[in-house]
C-alpha cells in the first residue's frame, strides 16, 4: 500500500514538473515570437523609410534632370540669335630684309663761274706827254675754272638701314654748295623728317670741288 502510495507521488511530481516545463517553454516561444514580430514591424518600417525616400531622391533627381535640360536649351537658343561682331586679327608681319639699292651717279650741268679774263695791266707814266701810257701786252687766253656738282656714291643703305620705312619712296633731292658746306637742301616729294635728316648725311659724304648751286640727285627708297 505504502509503495503505490509513493510511486502515485512520484507519478504527479513527474507529471507537475513535466508541466511547469511545457509552460516554461511555451512562456519563452510565445516571448520570442513576441520580439521577432517587433524586429519584423521595424525592419517593415525601415524598409518603407527607406523606399520612400529612394522615390523622393529619384524624383528629385528628374526635376534637376528637367531644369539642366531646360537651361541647355535656352542657352543654345540665345546663341543662335546672337549676332556675333567680327573680329579681326592683325598678323604680325616679318621684317622684310633691306635691299641695297645703288644709288645712280647724277650727271648735273655745272655753271661756270663768272671769272675777269681781263689781264692786269700795269700803267708808266709818260713825263713829255704828262700821261700814261699803257704798253703793248699780248694777251693770253686765260681757260675758265668749271666747278661741277659732286658724284654720287653708292653708300645710301649705310645711312638708312637703321630706319623704319613703312613704303617705298622715290623724290628728287636739290642742294647747294656754299663755301664748301651743303646747304638749302630740298625735297620735291613729302618725306619722312627721319628719312630726310638720313639723306642730308649721306650727301654730306660726298666729294666737293667747290661752290656750286641746284644740284640735283634722284633717289628711290624700297619700304623695309
Amino acid at each position: 500500500m505504502k509503495i503505490a502510495t509513493t510511486l502515485i507521488v512520484l507519478l504527479s511530481i513527474l507529471t507537475g514538473i513535466n508541466m511547469y516545463s511545457s509552460f516554461t517553454e511555451r512562456d519563452r516561444l510565445e516571448t520570442a515570437l513576441r520580439l521577432l514580430d517587433e524586429r519584423i514591424n521595424r525592419a517593415e518600417g525601415n524598409v518603407l523609410n527607406v523606399s520612400e525616400y529612394v522615390g523622393n531622391t529619384i524624383i528629385d533627381f528628374e526635376r534637376m534632370e528637367h531644369m539642366l535640360e531646360n537651361n541647355i536649351a535656352s542657352i543654345l537658343n540665345q546663341l543662335e540669335k546672337h549676332e556675333h561682331e567680327k573680329v579681326y586679327i592683325q598678323l604680325k608681319e616679318e621684317p622684310k630684309p633691306i635691299e641695297e639699292t645703288e644709288v645712280p651717279a647724277v650727271e648735273n650741268t655745272p655753271e661756270p663761274t663768272n671769272i675777269d679774263e681781263s689781264p692786269s695791266i700795269e700803267r708808266f707814266y709818260n713825263p713829255e706827254t704828262e700821261m700814261f701810257d699803257i704798253p703793248n701786252i699780248e694777251t693770253m687766253p686765260v681757260s675758265p675754272v668749271i666747278v661741277s656738282c659732286p658724284r654720287a656714291n653708292n653708300r645710301l643703305n649705310k645711312y638708312i638701314s637703321k630706319l623704319n620705312i613703312r613704303r617705298d619712296y622715290k623724290f628728287l633731292v636739290t642742294y647747294d654748295i656754299i663755301n664748301d658746306t651743303i646747304t638749302n637742301v630740298r625735297f620735291n616729294n613729302k618725306v619722312p623728317s627721319n628719312l630726310q635728316g638720313a639723306v642730308t648725311k649721306f650727301i654730306n659724304s660726298f666729294t666737293r670741288y667747290g661752290d656750286v648751286k641746284d644740284c640735283q640727285i634722284s633717289i628711290k627708297v624700297l619700304e623695309n
